[in-house]
């Protein structure tokens, strides 16, 4: 017998279902295709500020580089009533890399 080797039995239909889970729990987080209103995105990517700081210190102050005619991922809405079109993975991902230009300890003017 050799020293310091540990033999471990694992059951082949207990590994097939956590490798199941891992990929199910992955697809439910893929974003492609996923487009979020106002309320989804500043919950899941600006720890919840107002509408009124995301619109003014994010979609004002980023406006050419996130506008979808630009090639980035919001869609602004056009008057009262319109909403926000936000395509939800390339949101996540500007987010990601641009958190540090942001300054989200601003408070809005008034």
């Amino acid at each position: 017998m050799n020293k310091g080797v540990i033999n471990i039995q694992i059951d082949q239909g207990y590994i097939k279902q956590v490798v199941k889970d891992t990929i199910n729990t992955a697809l439910e987080r893929d974003l492609s295709g996923v487009t979020w209103s106002m309320e989804e995105f500043r919950n899941e990517c600006c720890g919840g500020k107002a509408s009124r700081w995301v619109t003014y210190y994010i979609f004002t102050d980023f406006k050419d580089e996130i506008d979808y005619r630009n090639g980035g991922w919001l869609i602004p809405a056009k008057g009262r009533g319109q909403k926000h079109i936000i395509f939800a993975k390339q949101a996540k991902e500007w987010i990601e890399r641009n958190k540090y230009r942001i300054d989200w300890t601003a408070k809005l003017p008034e």
